[in-house]
């Protein structure tokens, strides 16, 4: 995006930020105004003529840090815009240099698509080089409640997490933030979550009260929690028993100091199967949703009929468990 104009210096007192300025908060401006000083304005910034003034297209930031050294005169590209065609290049300047977060640059395509209406999503996305999907993604985080909005500004919930939430209503989604940032999740967690939350919801309305609904919402939470954070025990311990593995089969005629690591690497491997065991007792209080996810329909069937026939209960128990979990097999030196 090309404009024809002119470099020349212009007197500070004479440029004024845009009424509709995309950053709401010029961070850094003590570093940036440092920096100006020691090394000189490397950029100049872009202005257009506006009512006997000029008004800053481009370059915000390094006008308010002049101004922060009480410089008198800037060094200024000066191109003729018009009002949409001054809004696109400040927006394809922040976009590109990614200067602004999710939400200022929601509000800044909202303003473009519905506020001034001068242009559609796709003339937008044209505009910046992105693609449709990320223009509309970006305006529907404006649908969050304003105190996840806050939380996403303060990158403690990612935009891609918060889009997650939005089926959500607003008070599910502030208690929902909540919970996030004391326990990060993924955004496929979240999504999952949702989804369970929202099929629960739907089914309880006609026989239970929203309270109950809550609780459960909760607890699968929790169990979703407690799964993951064993999942990732288990894997440690396991890449831990390899390691030890290769230090056993290192030692040579030492048998003094293998017979003691081998007494350690049972103390490990044991310790993995109570891992194996906890995640199994967990796996049956878990909704089969939640399995028919992670590992497929094959497992949850298995699951879920064992009670089918009451002469081979024995028999399903141990199928269950086997396809439930992945048996580690050791392939130590000494088995």
């Amino acid at each position: 995006m090309s404009h024809p104009g002119f470099l020349q210096e212009l007197s500070v007192s004479r440029i004024h930020h845009p009424i509709n300025q995309l950053r709401m908060d010029l961070d850094n401006l003590q570093e940036l105004a440092i920096s100006i000083k020691q090394h000189g304005l490397l950029q100049p910034i872009v202005v257009r003529p506006k009512q006997h003034e000029y008004e800053v297209v481009a370059g915000n930031r390094r006008l308010a840090a002049i101004r922060l050294l009480k410089a008198r005169r800037i060094s200024c590209h000066i191109v003729e815009l018009s009002d949409k065609e001054a809004y696109e290049v400040a927006l394809v300047e922040n976009v590109q240099h990614k200067t602004m977060n999710s939400i200022e640059e929601a509000m800044a395509f909202n303003h473009y698509v519905e506020s001034f209406g001068w242009g559609g999503i796709s003339e937008l996305a044209r505009r910046i080089g992105k693609s449709q999907e990320f223009v509309t993604k970006r305006i529907q985080l404006l649908r969050l409640p304003v105190k996840v909005r806050e939380e996403v500004i303060r990158q403690r919930i990612t935009p891609s997490v918060a889009l997650e939430m939005l089926p959500l209503d607003n008070e599910a989604m502030e208690e929902f933030a909540d919970f996030i940032i004391q326990n990060p999740l993924t955004k496929e967690e979240v999504r999952h979550i949702v989804r369970i939350s929202k099929s629960e919801n739907n089914e309880e309305n006609t026989c239970a009260t929203t309270m109950d609904s809550k609780n459960n919402t909760q607890q699968e939470k929790e169990i979703y929690l407690l799964d993951k954070a064993l999942r990732k025990s288990i894997a440690v311990m396991k890449s831990t028993l390899v390691n030890f593995d290769d230090i056993v089969n290192n030692v040579n005629d030492e048998w003094v100091l293998k017979e003691l690591l081998m007494q350690y690497r049972m103390i490990i491997h044991g310790d993995i199967d109570t891992f194996l065991k906890l995640r199994k007792r967990l796996i049956r209080k878990v909704p089969k949703e939640y399995f028919t996810n992670q590992y497929g329909d094959k497992m949850v069937k298995t699951k879920h009929t064992s009670n089918s026939n009451s002469n081979n209960n024995n028999d399903n128990e141990a199928t269950r468990d086997n396809a439930s979990i992945h048996i580690w097999t050791t392939k130590g030196i000494w088995q």
